[in-house]
């Protein structure tokens, strides 16, 4: 774990979920990012700020440059995350959305709330899996530009 002053290592795999809060599954993909982020470690997984890098915060934009997997988690068909990241050229390694890829019904606007353990668990399982395969193998995003 991460001291005061300390500077925290770069992970392998870079996580951006939609975590909106708005719907029962905006509020998965956040909860399910931290959840695989506790079971695999900082170094294995960081939560990339969304909103940072459209916003081209400089210290985010650089640090997501340098990480060389990068996954995008959204949870509805709107697919918020990933328009949003392809707006400023990042194209994910990996992509999952939860209803379309783990049919996990959207109940709408303000269910922010109307999830279970049990969607956490399946939904971090998911991830746990994608990042597991070939986390080492990805170029950086950096890297990815430039060819």
């Amino acid at each position: 774990m991460k001291m005061d002053g300390q500077k925290a290592a770069l992970p392998r795999v870079g996580l951006f979920a939609c975590f909106s809060g708005g719907s029962n599954t905006g509020s998965l993909t956040g909860m399910a990012a931290l959840e695989v982020m506790r079971r695999l470690g900082s170094d294995a997984v960081g939560v990339c700020s969304l909103p940072a890098i459209p916003n081209e915060v400089p210290r985010q934009s650089g640090l997501v440059r340098k990480i060389r997997k990068i996954v995008v988690m959204d949870g509805c068909h709107n697919a918020c995350a990933r328009q949003l990241l392809a707006g400023v050229g990042i194209k994910p390694d990996v992509y999952l959305n939860l209803e379309n890829d783990l049919g996990i019904v959207k109940k709408g606007p303000f269910t922010s709330l109307e999830f279970t353990d049990q969607e956490v668990h399946i939904v971090a399982e998911a991830l746990v899996r994608i990042i597991m395969e070939g986390a080492d193998k990805a170029e950086t995003l950096g890297q990815r530009r430039q060819a």
